[in-house]
């Protein structure tokens, strides 16, 4: 029996030797080029490049490496990406996580000794558009002159009135605010106006704008025409969706200032771009919980407590929602809002565990949502007012009620609804950054049009592949061959159309890609 055992481990000595050698074998190396970039591209450039939110550029191996350890512990800790909502509740268009996988690559990359690899093999730093997250707008509208907040660590929140002069009322397929400063614009609130009222209250009230806690002072046609705060991804209405611009109308655009001790100025302004497909239906964006929906109110949160609020509300009528965009302050810690059916069935809608006052956002769903008339819309949302919150802003610990101020506190929850209509569960929204298209479309605009001299096509790709861009005569003959299946990734893009020596007329832009193809008009001056 000894001599068998002995043969036997004699048999599995080499499976072992084989083993022991596989397990030391070192994986391949990590490098910048092959394995990081990418990430790095995908998850942290779109913030972190020139006119962003983010404090640093992140856009070359020099500019990586020289941020390594921080980026190694931010992701660590995920703190970075800012994505608040939890994937494992539901999922979003422009979810920005890392997974267990990717956070460990960074690390093991960076404790590497972050080697940078061959850099023709790196993918290439995305294209961006310039001042814009879309592209380029069909109006911009800027503040008349920059503002200046007092380096005197108080909030402000100060309505600028911006009267919008165009020929006619339009229909609009996306705002988009760009903050001048976003060291002190936390977040802002766009209103329409036809009233003429703000420009009343501008003028009683020196220089640029007039300071207004809580709205603006007066209730305008629209009180919540758009909106933004800091990381949030602009995008396009889905088609035949929008917002009505009234010609003469005022954007009454209010921008809350957060506490500096640094005299700072600002020079914000308002992306529009036009529809190109008719708006049928008109979004709204409503706060459908607040403390008027709340079971257990009033609204005070006690010094030295955790306390849950409960909100429930009747939903009228058939609604279909787009987004969902949770606000709270310094001491608030949780968010759940689901909604139940009158059959009893649950639609989850946002579940966020650790909440950051720093990083708010819009959350859009990957496809509307219907909420049946007669559901309840319900949500838990708890605040920590004691001094083992380490965001408190208080200390000790204070009783906290509603406030504007930074120091008070808010619970709200607006959404981007309409009414529904048979059929908007099917319709699938785009998960690239950018325009929301249905299935199998490429939406594309040529601006400015008439033009003299050149002009500029712009689409939107759901997947990469090859583009042609032609300009036609009205016979359908071709005049000018732009671009011929030139290869460009998925997103937004722009082609210059080079229109000198064509004739004053009307021409056709072609755009055609993987089997599709559609046409606009053009005006040749």
């Amino acid at each position: 029996m000894k001599h068998l055992f002995s043969l036997f481990l004699l048999f599995l000595l080499p499976f072992f030797a084989v083993h022991r050698a596989q397990a030391q074998t070192p994986g391949p190396a990590l490098t910048f080029s092959e394995h990081i970039a990418p990430l790095v591209y995908q998850h942290c450039t779109p913030c972190h490049r020139a006119g962003e939110v983010g404090p640093f550029p992140l856009t070359t191996y020099q500019e990586v490496a020289s941020k390594a350890q921080t980026i190694k512990f931010v992701t660590g800790s995920r703190y970075m990406p800012p994505w608040k909502p939890d994937p494992s509740y539901r999922h979003y268009l422009d979810e920005n996580t890392l997974s267990t996988t990717l956070i460990q690559q960074i690390k093991d990359w960076v404790d590497g000794g972050m080697p940078q690899g061959n850099p023709a093999v790196a993918p290439a730093v995305p294209t961006y558009p310039s001042g814009s997250q879309l592209g380029t707008p069909d109006l911009v509208v800027p503040m008349p002159r920059a503002f200046t907040h007092l380096g005197n660590g108080q909030d402000l929140y100060r309505v600028f009135v911006l009267p919008v002069n165009i020929p006619a009322d339009r229909d609009v397929a996306a705002v988009e605010f760009r903050a001048g400063n976003k060291r002190i614009v936390h977040h802002a609130i766009i209103g329409l106006d036809t009233t003429q009222r703000g420009q009343a209250l501008d003028a009683a009230d020196p220089g640029d704008g007039y300071t207004q806690f809580g709205g603006y002072g007066f209730d305008p046609i629209e009180p919540n025409w758009a909106g933004w705060v800091s990381g949030t991804q602009a995008r396009f209405y889905p088609a035949g969706m929008g917002k009505k611009l009234y010609r003469r109308a005022s954007l009454l655009v209010q921008i809350h200032y957060g506490p500096s001790y640094t005299t700072q100025t600002d020079s914000s302004a308002i992306n529009i771009f036009f529809a190109r497909q008719p708006v049928r239906r008109y979004v709204q964006t409503v706060p459908a919980i607040g403390p008027a929906t709340l079971t257990n109110g009033p609204f005070v949160i006690p010094a030295r407590q955790v306390k849950t609020f409960r909100s429930q509300y009747v939903v009228p009528i058939d609604v279909t929602l787009l987004s969902i965009l949770p606000h709270a302050h310094f001491v608030n810690k949780s968010w759940k809002i689901w909604a139940v059916k009158p059959n009893g069935d649950t639609i989850r809608l946002v579940k966020i565990n650790n909440w950051d006052f720093r990083w708010q956002g819009t959350y859009r769903f990957t496809s509307p949502q219907r909420i049946p008339a007669g559901s309840l819309l319900q949500a838990d949302i708890t605040y920590d007012n004691t001094a083992n919150n380490p965001r408190n802003p208080f200390s000790p610990p204070q009783e906290m009620r509603w406030g504007e101020s930074t120091l008070s506190e808010m619970l709200l929850a607006y959404f981007e609804a309409l009414p529904y209509q048979t059929g908007d569960e099917s319709i699938v929204l785009s998960t690239a950054p950018g325009r929301a298209t249905a299935p199998g479309t490429v939406q594309m605009a040529v601006f400015p049009n008439p033009a003299a001299g050149s002009s500029t096509v712009r689409f939107q790709l759901e997947r990469p592949g090859p583009v042609t861009v032609s300009i036609l005569d009205q016979a359908g003959r071709l005049v000018r061959a732009v671009v011929r299946e030139k290869a460009f990734p998925l997103g937004p893009q722009q082609v210059p159309l080079p229109l000198s020596s064509l004739s004053a007329g009307l021409y056709l832009v072609r755009l055609e890609t993987e089997g599709f193809s559609r046409s606009e008009k053009l005006v040749v001056k």
